[in-house]
């Protein structure tokens, strides 16, 4: 499934590496990366999704499909 995600507090180069680092560990495909707006090809709920942003301390918006 393709997600759009929404986060809130990510603010720097560093940020969007470690949250792209975060979502190919739970084998996502980034494939568009911004500061609090990503795009994801994940197999897996929004509940881990969710789970993934909250553990590297970004509050978690949404999570939609595409």
């Amino acid at each position: 499934m393709k997600y759009n995600v929404k986060t809130a507090g990510m603010g720097c180069a560093h940020c969007i590496a470690n949250m792209t680092k975060a979502m190919e560990a739970m084998n996502a495909k980034v494939t568009r990366m911004e500061l609090n707006d990503f795009d994801i090809e994940f197999e897996g709920t929004p509940d881990e999704i969710r789970a993934a942003v909250t553990e590297l301390g970004f509050d978690f918006i949404s999570a939609e499909e595409k």
